[in-house]
């Protein structure tokens, strides 16, 4: 009976060591962040990004499908019309990117990306069609350590801790459309900032340069700010366009791996 008992014990705890990943994120979270465009003297909310974490198997391997979805309310559609949707799916165990999936709609700039990662062969089997060039089946060379856009994102939240102290700089790559580029990815440490309709947050400051292309020049950063907790959620972002600049913050979460503990009012805790 005693050896029954140990073997059940053992495979239970199997079963739970392979539930807690070590990442600061898990199946079932949900974020919400508000979306403002500014523009001069305009600066009002625009829309919402909704970024979600669902898990799953495929080919016998868990995988996470993270998406992120981004609309303009019906009132801005008539003039800047943006409908996002982006997809990744990632091995649970290291996120190597298995599959990317984006189809963009932003003020008449239309883009599609299906992407399948062949890391036996060392190359993404790409259908993209961008910029008017038609639709093109491409294959782009794949190295280790190759990212698509959002799991380059869940890739940065799960950085050792000395990645996010002021000076560090991170190299990653990503691919997107037709190509692969090398970002450097620099921390300025720890921030106190405040988001609209929440509070002052606690947050690791990231930013980059974005590439030159469609709808960027090339001149401005990319600023990101993760929750300085168990969590590293994004809490704001700022994405310079080439006319005026989109920012976002966020205005609800659910599912998160631990409780959020970033805020630095007591009474927030």
């Amino acid at each position: 009976m005693r050896r029954w008992i140990l073997i059940l014990g053992l495979c239970l705890a199997a079963q739970l060591s392979l539930a807690q990943e070590p990442y600061p994120f898990q199946n079932g979270e949900t974020l919400t962040l508000s979306i403002m465009y500014k523009w001069g003297a305009i600066n009002t909310e625009v829309g919402t990004a909704l970024l979600q974490i669902d898990s799953l198997r495929s080919d016998g391997a868990r995988t996470y499908n993270l998406s992120c979805h981004a609309w303009t309310a019906p009132f801005f559609d008539r003039f800047y019309k943006i409908r996002e949707n982006l997809q990744s799916w990632v091995r649970v165990k290291d996120l190597r990117p298995l599959r990317f999936f984006r189809d963009t709609y932003e003020g008449g700039y239309v883009a599609t990306n299906d992407f399948h990662y062949n890391w036996e062969e060392g190359q993404i089997e790409a259908d993209v069609n961008f910029e008017n060039k038609g639709p093109q089946r491409l294959l782009i060379p794949l190295k280790e350590g190759e990212y698509d856009l959002i799991s380059l994102l869940y890739h940065l939240r799960r950085l050792d801790e000395s990645a996010y102290q002021d000076g560090a700089i991170t190299k990653v790559r990503f691919a997107i459309d037709d190509n692969v580029f090398d970002v450097y990815i620099r921390a300025s440490g720890q921030e106190n900032i405040k988001i609209r309709k929440k509070g002052r947050i606690n947050a690791w400051h990231l930013s980059c340069s974005v590439v030159q292309g469609a709808l960027f020049d090339g001149d401005e950063d990319l600023h990101l700010w993760l929750s300085a907790d168990g969590n590293r959620i994004p809490v704001a972002a700022k994405v310079p366009l080439k006319v005026g600049a989109v920012q976002a913050w966020i205005t609800g979460w659910n599912g998160l791996k631990n409780p959020f503990d970033a805020w630095t009012d007591e009474r927030k805790r």
